[in-house]
């Protein structure tokens, strides 16, 4: 007699299919992978210390993941997918609503808010260092993202951006890279400062790149 409970393929278990129960196993290594990377890191952690936080045997993580790596990617993404899509979602429903240096405000307030996670900050501006030359291209490739959405925005505060295509890269990585330090700083000694501080300081170089360019 067969039970009613088989979890063959093809079956629903629960009232669901194997596919929502891979999927189900899959968002457990996420979310354990988060605990792990972004407290102990991504060099301490292995594939069993990994299972035991998702509860999980390791035959389930490969059939998620081929590598720890794969699983810290997918960790990474998430997390840095999930802030660009608050700051998106800010540009959309603010811009052309309110002054520029208000819409620059809510940007850099939406960024640490998302970095006052101490999960979310290790993993995203720490452990995507020295895994590969894959992850390295990841991170860059996100650095861009963070670029093109700030530098847009930033374009509000003139009334016509006088520098050419690779001036403005130039513009915004420095930008960025003082963000990015500030953020590490921040993570790395507790929060010591509040976000109102860190906004307040990093306006400073966004009010002096507006009088240099020209006001509107």
């Amino acid at each position: 007699m067969t039970s009613t409970n088989t979890t063959s393929s093809g079956r629903s278990y629960r009232g669901l299919t194997p596919e929502q129960r891979t999927a189900q196993r899959r968002e457990r290594f996420v979310e354990a992978g988060l605990n792990l990377f972004g407290n102990e890191g991504f060099h301490a952690t292995t594939v069993r210390k990994l299972c035991k936080e998702a509860g999980l045997t390791d035959r389930y993580f490969y059939e998620s993941f081929s590598s720890m790596e794969e699983c810290l990617i997918e960790v990474y993404e998430r997390c840095l997918q999930g802030i660009l899509a608050r700051l998106q979602k800010s540009l959309i429903n603010l811009e052309g609503k309110t002054f520029p240096e208000e819409l620059i405000r809510r940007l850099l307030n939406d960024f640490f808010a998302e970095m006052e996670d101490p999960r979310v900050a290790k993993v995203c501006m720490f452990e995507a260092e020295g895994v590969s030359d894959y992850m390295h291209g990841l991170y860059n490739d996100y650095i861009r993202r963070f670029v093109m959405v700030l530098m847009g925005a930033s374009r509000a505060y003139v009334k016509e951006w006088p520098l050419n295509t690779e001036e403005t890269e130039v513009l915004g990585n420095a930008i960025v890279g003082g963000i990015i330090q500030a953020t590490r700083n921040w993570a790395v000694n507790d929060y010591h400062l509040s976000r109102e501080s860190l906004v307040n300081g990093i306006m400073v170089i966004f009010k002096g790149s507006q009088l240099l360019l020209g006001e509107k």
